[in-house]
């Protein structure tokens, strides 16, 4: 993606933070044909030392968990939350609206997990991270019902390759606008004022 120098991210903790506020990802890569194929997936962090991945499971029914077999590299995108920007918080009349926004891109190697075992294990890490209250529930299910379900998904784990964190928050524009912008945003719906955390939390 395009990404000045002063909208760049590059502290790993502010993409996992992303990353837990906003767990669906699109896993974006192309079909047999070529042309684009998406799937919008919740997805679950998961690192050992400097490696990092996300686990997540596809329906087998979804044509690209047939594909990534043989196209494992794929490009992941999360977004984060967006608003308008009026000129009139600006100093000068000589300016035009924008779109301030986060937006996360990263290279991805799938890693196809198809194992019953595994995937059961799968499951009960993205229950734990969204729902542990559900664990008990999951585990209470009859298990030729839990091997149905099971059969039905193919589980995911994307290996991270690279990673790119455009953070668009009005960084080029003098602190007395930025001011006036992000109090704007407090007041506003629930996606501006989480816009207006992510300025506070970056010191904007």
């Amino acid at each position: 993606m395009y990404l000045p120098n002063h909208f760049k991210l590059e502290d790993l903790a502010h993409a996992r933070r992303l990353i837990e506020e906003q767990p669906l990802g699109l896993l974006l890569g192309r079909d047999p044909q070529g042309a684009s194929f998406a799937s919008h997936l919740p997805l679950c962090w998961g690192d050992e030392g400097e490696h990092w991945w996300l686990d997540g499971h596809l329906a087998r029914a979804n044509p690209q968990s047939a594909w990534l077999a043989d196209q494992p590299e794929q490009l992941l995108v999360f977004s984060g939350p967006d608003a308008y920007v009026s000129p009139r918080h600006y100093e000068h009349e000589r300016n035009v609206p924008t779109w301030n926004y986060l937006a996360l891109h990263l290279r991805v190697r799938a890693e196809l997990i198809d194992e019953p075992a595994a995937k059961d294990a799968l499951l009960k890490r993205l229950i734990a991270r969204h729902e542990p209250g559900y664990a008990a529930q999951w585990r209470g299910l009859p298990e030729d019902f839990q091997h149905k379900l099971l059969a039905a998904i193919v589980g995911l784990r994307l290996h991270v390759l690279g990673w790119e964190f455009k953070a668009k928050l009005s960084q080029n524009r003098s602190a007395p606008e930025r001011q006036r912008l992000r109090e704007q945003l407090e007041a506003g719906t629930p996606r501006e004022r989480d816009l207006a955390g992510w300025m506070r939390n970056l010191g904007l």
